[in-house]
């Protein structure tokens, strides 16, 4: 099984927004036509709940300074995919409709998640390793019917 992982490609990172990465948009088209190259594709989306702790605004500090946390230094950010916000959704353009599954991270108020696989905190995983696993599985199967 081969698997493209599409890390939080949503309006918040786009130019023109809270967490602009300059041309994040022209990402889109050619990851796209990769999708049909892949067995599954899976969307991440930062899911942040409004005062994040990895947010600049919820300690009163700069944009981009770092702040010691339970689990380690965090740099803070802006106020960004922030759930409820047009920010956070998927970017329009892409083809959502060719996800095998999108997996929800940073909802934890108090835990950022930069990994798709685990919270900062290296403890809490976001579920992809096992849905990763479950669709292997189920490929595996499904070649076993087929013979």
């Amino acid at each position: 099984m081969n698997a493209l992982i599409v890390s939080d490609l949503q309006n918040d990172v786009c130019p023109n927004s809270q967490l602009a990465v300059v041309d994040g948009d022209e990402t889109v088209d050619p990851i796209n036509l990769m999708m049909e190259d892949f067995d599954t594709v899976v969307l991440t989306q930062d899911w942040h709940p409004s005062g994040h702790s990895s947010f600049a605004s919820s300690h009163s500090l700069e944009i981009f300074s770092a702040k010691k946390m339970l689990y380690g230094e965090q740099f803070l950010w802006s106020d960004q995919c922030v759930q409820g916000s047009s920010g956070v959704m998927i970017q329009s353009r892409l083809n959502t409709l060719r996800a095998d599954l999108t997996i929800k991270k940073g909802y934890q108020a108090k835990i950022d998640s930069f990994s798709v696989f685990f919270e900062n905190n290296k403890k809490t995983s976001t579920g992809l390793d096992g849905s990763l696993e479950n669709a292997l599985t189920e490929m595996k199967q499904a070649k076993v019917n087929l013979i």
